[in-house]
């Protein structure tokens, strides 16, 4: 059956004095699909892993979590550890062995299956999640999308009944999100999988959920079907509520006349229900009005992400040097002389004042290209140039004060006990006059004060994410480089982070980043870049490169070509 009970399950993590889960009660039935919902640092990570008995946290727990009316503390450990499947946020913590043939069969392995039964199971899993042409490949040198397709296939190789799903869409490209989700749904409708998911990209996952849990400081703060959800959101005081709908969805409401009543089969989910929605409410011509341009397109992108009351005209982009501050020339990378080239002849330049975003599938080399750039990478042919001199001529002192860096793994910038300690070396190795007064205004800047003394793999994925922010900000870097910087923030914290790189673009930083969030190109960046089979395929500002394409472009934008098709 898979069901699991929770009892006033209160949790504390080892020298906190506040409880990470409080007095939490919670019944999930058998082959029910749950999204777990909540602001980063709410408790779903550690919700997650006290039901995955395996990686329970340290700490003090109270109440009962019950598997089938029986403790999950009662269980035989090798019939739990195939009943109930994990695939954690970080892929990195997963991944235990050289390459993805052997990570696949690995759990097998420890259960003794027989050889034949592995390669059957391989090969459908490998088929299903075309993994196949990575069978050979290094996990080190994986992308991350691709770390976490191959975490989850790991799992579902022991077929089992329950599975949790921390934040999996984190790094996936739109189109393998979208991928992803329709395999997890069809696992859960067809074999009667047991799903609870914890995502801050719920635009695609609402239509989904059977059910909507909101977590808040560790205690549920709604459970309830996704309709209802959108009608306790659009009426919740706090704007974390509201920043947590579908674009569409907020922008369908907010075309409403203030005295209009909202019903529980009224709120549309999709891009195919906003528009049948508009049109039942008589709405079309305003919709048609609204896309006009792509700037105004692009206003609308923005207000949605930004949270803004009132619409404002696309602002133009902040203007650019035409001199490059970094150029790529004729860049050659591989992993090694068996593998096929990821970057081939690469040419790229960028401005002093580009907000640049570079989008690509996962593998396409995007991660691979910024630590090119950042000097942590030397390419096999071809050079970076910093201002016109090559990196070649450039000590390392040079480059890095220079350029930062924020790695996709946020937990590589830790080397340290507590927070504060890794933003006081940072500090330091920055010369800084007062390094500790540095390190409070920049925890104050980012929210992270009261998590100074905390231990850097206690803290969730989005705290992590902005403390190794801070930590490269210290360094008052000229270029800012950016991997995934979005990745296990929830949609208030991206908007502060939103404006914390706004503030740092408008004091003249540079700014590269790599990511899947769409929205947050289209509100913030003057240029957006495509990176396919190893070169710039696509390169221009917002409005130009969000036009006509069908998986780049945010749901506003595909909602509005959709009108203008039909005009």
């Amino acid at each position: 059956m898979a069901h699991y009970e929770l009892q006033k399950v209160t949790f504390t993590y080892p020298e906190e004095t506040l409880p990470a889960l409080s007095e939490l009660s919670l019944s999930v039935p058998s082959g029910e699909f749950v999204v777990l919902c909540g602001p980063s640092g709410s408790g779903k990570s550690t919700l997650l892993r006290l039901l995955k008995r395996e990686v329970s946290p340290g700490g003090r727990m109270s109440g009962v979590i019950m598997l089938d009316q029986l403790p999950i503390q009662d269980w035989p450990a090798r019939e739990l550890a195939g009943l109930v499947g994990l695939v954690m946020q970080n892929p990195d913590n997963q991944l235990v062995v050289d390459t993805v043939e052997h990570e696949l069969a690995f759990g097998l392995e420890n259960f003794g299956l027989g050889r034949e039964a592995m390669r059957r199971r391989m090969a459908e899993m490998a088929g299903f999640f075309g993994l196949e042409p990575l069978l050979d490949r290094k996990t080190d040198e994986l992308s991350g999308g691709q770390k976490q397709t191959v975490n989850l296939a790991a799992v579902l190789m022991l077929q089992p009944r329950v599975l949790l799903l921390d934040e999996p869409l984190a790094q996936l490209d739109p189109l393998a999100a979208r991928e992803l989700l329709g395999m997890i749904k069809r696992l859960n409708e067809e074999w009667g999988i047991t799903v609870i998911m914890s995502e801050h990209r719920i635009d695609d996952l609402l239509p989904l959920a059977d059910r909507v849990v909101r977590m808040e400081l560790g205690r549920i703060a709604f459970n309830g079907n996704a309709r209802d959800y959108v009608l306790e959101a659009w009426d919740h005081e706090g704007e974390d509520w509201v920043s947590s709908l579908p674009s569409v969805t907020r922008w369908a409401l907010e075309q409403l006349p203030p005295s209009s009543q909202l019903h529980s089969d009224e709120p549309p989910l999709t891009v195919k229900e906003t528009r049948n929605w508009l049109s039942r409410a008589d709405m079309e011509p305003k919709l048609a009005s609204e896309t006009l341009d792509h700037k105004t397109r692009n206003a609308t992108v923005s207000q949605q992400y930004r949270h803004s009351t009132t619409p404002s005209p696309a602002s133009d982009p902040t203007p650019a040097s035409t001199k490059p501050l970094l150029a790529a020339d004729g860049l050659f990378y591989a992993y090694d002389k068996h593998s096929p080239a990821v970057l081939k002849g690469l040419e790229w330049q960028i401005r002093h004042g580009d907000w640049a975003v570079l989008f690509g599938g996962n593998g396409s080399g995007k991660s691979t290209l910024l630590q090119l750039l950042a000097g942590l990478r030397l390419p096999q042919r071809g050079a970076v140039h910093w201002e016109g001199t090559p990196f070649a001529r450039m000590s390392s002192k040079e480059r890095f004060s220079a350029i930062g860096y924020l790695a996709q793994n946020p937990l590589l910038h830790y080397a340290y006990d507590s927070l504060s300690e890794d933003l006081l070396q940072a500090a330091n190795r920055a010369e800084a006059e007062d390094p500790k007064q540095e390190v409070e205004q920049m925890a104050e800047r980012f929210g992270l004060t009261h998590l100074l003394s905390r231990h850097p793999h206690d803290m969730s994925g989005g705290e992590q994410q902005l403390g190794a922010l801070a930590i490269t900000l210290l360094g008052k870097p000229r270029l800012l480089l950016l991997d995934e910087p979005t990745k296990g923030l929830d949609p208030l914290a991206k908007l502060k982070l939103g404006e914390h790189l706004e503030n740092i673009h408008a004091q003249g930083t540079t700014l590269i980043i790599a990511t899947h969030d769409i929205e947050l190109a289209a509100a913030y960046a003057n240029r957006c870049s495509l990176l396919f089979h190893g070169e710039i395929v696509a390169d221009g500002e917002p409005e130009q490169f969000f036009q006509g394409n069908l998986f780049y472009a945010t749901a506003l934008h595909r909602l509005f070509a959709l009108g203008e098709a039909s005009s």
